[in-house]
C-alpha cells in the first residue's frame, strides 16, 4: 500500500526551504527532541517518556476516583490504586504525607488525590505520586472522626460495663484544660460555689492545634498518677465551644486511649451540647458544657444544707414517734401481771415440771416391763437354738441314719456278691485267654487243610501248571496254538516254551484216560 498524500501538509516539505516569505518555523525538536537514528536501551526509553510526562504535567494534578488494592506496607507508606468505571492507574502515597490525614483511606472510599503523574523505571509503569486527598461527599474530619468512632467501638472503650461511677463528694477534682480558656474560670467558679470543700488541681494543656492531644493525653496521665497523693477522685477534661477543626484534638485516639486507661473516673466536658468528640463517649460520664462538667463532678453546698435539715427535722420527728411507743410499751409492762408477781410464772412452770417428772417415770417403769417380757421370750427361743441342743438332735438324727445305712449296706453287698460268683463262672467261659487258645486251634487246623488242598503239593508229586504269557491257565489244547509263548510251572522253578504244534485226543481215549486218571486230555507239543 503506497503513502499517502496529505492534500494540506508535507511534513519532509515542511522540514525544507521555503520559497515563500518566511511564516514561522518548526520548533517540534525543540519540544519533543527527535528519536536517534539507531535502536534505543529500555532505560533511555524510559528516561524520555519520563521526560515527556514532566513537560506535560507540570504542575500537580488532581484526580477523582475510587481507592482499590489498598495496602499499607511497614515502612508507613500506602500504595493503591484508584479508579473509575473504565480505568484505573496505580498510586503512592509517602509516609511524610499520609500522616498529614485526617482520615484512614480505605477500599471503595471516593476521593480527590492530588499529586504528580511520574513514571516508576524498575517497571516501567506510569504512577501517581499523590501528596494530598480529600473524600469526596463528606469532610475529611467527618470521615474520619465516623472511622476513629467504628474502630474505637469494635475495640470496647465504649462499652457501659467499662464506665466508672463518679463519686458523690470527692475531696478533689482534677482538671485538664487551657488555663487562660473561658472553660477554666466556669469550672473553678461553679466548683466554689457548688461545693467550696473539694481542692480543684489544674493540669495546663493546649485544647487546639496539632500538639493539643498529646499535651491532653499527658495531662490525663499525670493527674492519674497523682490521684491518691492529692486525694483526687475526679478528673474533669474540658473545652468552650468551637468548630469541629478546633475541637478536634479531643477527637485523636491518643487522647481517647489516655482516658479509658485511667483508674480514676473522667468526665467530659467539650464544647456545647450539640458537639459529640471521640472523648465523649469514651469518659466515665459526658456533660454538655464545662460548667454542667464541673456541676456534675461535686454536690450542691446549698442542697446539702437543705437536705441536711430536712433529715433532721424527720430525725427529731422520728425520735419522738419512737419514745412516745417506748413509754406506751412501758406502761404495758408495768400493768401485766408479770411484773406485779414475777414468782408466778416460775410457781407454775416448777409444778409443771413435778408432774412431768412423774409422768415419765411411770412411762419409764412400763416401758421396762415391756422390755424384759420381749427379752425373756428372746431368751427362750435362744435356749431352744442353743448350740448343745442343736448338736445332740443331731447326733441322735445321725446315729438313726447310720444304722440304717449299716442295714442296707449289708443287704446290698451279699447281693453284689452272689451276682459277682454267678459273673465269675460265665466269665470262665469268655475269658480272652480260653477265647484265644480256642481261636489259635482252629487256625491250626484250617492252615493244615489249606496247605493239604493247595495246588504245590500237587505238583511236588510230579505235576505241573502251564499258563499263558499273561498268566491264564491252560486247560486244554485247543486253547493255544503254534507259536505261542507259554510258562510251565514245576515245584521247584518255572519254565518258558514255544508251542510248535497241539494234537487234541479222542473222545474215546479221552474217556478212557480220565478212567485212567492220568488228567490227560490232549498231546501238546513244544520246544523250550
Amino acid at each position: 500500500m503506497g503513502k499517502a498524500e496529505h492534500p494540506l501538509f508535507d511534513p519532509d516539505k515542511a522540514r525544507g526551504p521555503r520559497d515563500g516569505p518566511d511564516v514561522g518555523r518548526d520548533v517540534t525538536d525543540e519540544i519533543v527532541p527527535a528519536p536517534p537514528r539507531g535502536p534505543m536501551t529500555v532505560s533511555a526509553l524510559l528516561a524520555r517518556v519520563k521526560a515527556a510526562l514532566t513537560d506535560a504535567f507540570a504542575r500537580s494534578v488532581a484526580i477523582i476516583g475510587e481507592i482499590s488494592n489498598c495496602k499499607y506496607h511497614s515502612s508507613g507508606h500506602l500504595y493503591f490504586r484508584l479508579k473509575d468505571a473504565s480505568s484505573a492507574i496505580d498510586a503512592v502515597m509517602w509516609r511524610s504525607d499520609l500522616t498529614k490525614l485526617k482520615f484512614k483511606p480505605t477500599d471503595g472510599l471516593e476521593v480527590t488525590a492530588t499529586g504528580r503523574v511520574d513514571v516508576y523505571e524498575v517497571r516501567g509503569q506510569l504512577q501517581l505520586y499523590v501528596e494530598g486527598m480529600t473524600p469526596k461527599g463528606a469532610g475529611a474530619l467527618e470521615l474520619a472522626f465516623r472511622q476513629m468512632k467504628e474502630k474505637l467501638q469494635a475495640e470496647g472503650l465504649f462499652e457501659p460495663g467499662a464506665k466508672k461511677p463518679i463519686p458523690r463528694f470527692p475531696r478533689a477534682v482534677g482538671i485538664v484544660t487551657s488555663p487562660t480558656g473561658a472553660a477554666i474560670r466556669d469550672i473553678a467558679r461553679t466548683l466554689g460555689r457548688r461545693w467550696p470543700a473539694a481542692q480543684a488541681f489544674l493540669a495546663p494543656a493546649l485544647v487546639q492545634g496539632d500538639q493539643a492531644a498529646a499535651t491532653i493525653a499527658e495531662g490525663i496521665r499525670l493527674l492519674d498518677a497523682a490521684a491518691q497523693r492529692l486525694d483526687i477522685e475526679t478528673i474533669i477534661v474540658a473545652r468552650g465551644g468551637g468548630s469541629m477543626e478546633d475541637l478536634w484534638a479531643f477527637n485523636e485516639q491518643i487522647v481517647a486511649r489516655a482516658i479509658f486507661a485511667a483508674r480514676t473516673p473522667i468526665i467530659s466536658g467539650v464544647g456545647h451540647e450539640s458537639d459529640i468528640t471521640i472523648s465523649d463517649l469514651v469518659a466515665d460520664v459526658r456533660a454538655a458544657t464545662p460548667t454542667a462538667a464541673a456541676e456534675l463532678a461535686v454536690p450542691d453546698s446549698q442542697e446539702i444544707t437543705q437536705q441536711l435539715a430536712q433529715l433532721a427535722v424527720r430525725l427529731s420527728r422520728r425520735a419522738g414517734e419512737y419514745l412516745a411507743l417506748a413509754r406506751t410499751q412501758l406502761s404495758g409492762v408495768l400493768r401485766s401481771a408479770v411484773f406485779r408477781d414475777p414468782t408466778g410464772k416460775l410457781r407454775t412452770q416448777t409444778q409443771l415440771l413435778d408432774e412431768l417428772s412423774r409422768r415419765l417415770g411411770s412411762i419409764a417403769r412400763d416401758r421396762l416391763a415391756h422390755q424384759r417380757r420381749l427379752l425373756q421370750g428372746h431368751a427362750n427361743q435362744l435356749s431352744r437354738l442353743h448350740p448343745v441342743r442343736l448338736a445332740e438332735r443331731a447326733r441322735a438324727r445321725i446315729d438313726r441314719l447310720a444304722n440304717g445305712l449299716a442295714w442296707n449296706l449289708g443287704a446290698r453287698t451279699k447281693a453284689a456278691g452272689d451276682q459277682l460268683t454267678r459273673l465269675a463262672r460265665g466269665l470262665v467261659g469268655v475269658h480272652p485267654t480260653h477265647r484265644v487258645r480256642l481261636t489259635r486251634q482252629r487256625v491250626a487246623a484250617a492252615g493244615k487243610q489249606l496247605e493239604a488242598l493247595s495246588y504245590r503239593n500237587v505238583l511236588r508229586r510230579g505235576y505241573s501248571v502251564t499258563r499263558r504269557a499273561s498268566g491264564q491257565i491252560i486247560r486244554c489244547a485247543e486253547q493255544v496254538v503254534r507259536g505261542d509263548l507259554i510258562r510251565t510251572e514245576l515245584s521247584d522253578g518255572k519254565i518258558s516254551s514255544k508251542v510248535t504244534g497241539a494234537e487234541p485226543d479222542s473222545p474215546d481215549k479221552t474217556k478212557t484216560r480220565r478212567r485212567g486218571g492220568d488228567g490227560k486230555t490232549g498231546k501238546t507239543l513244544f520246544e523250550t
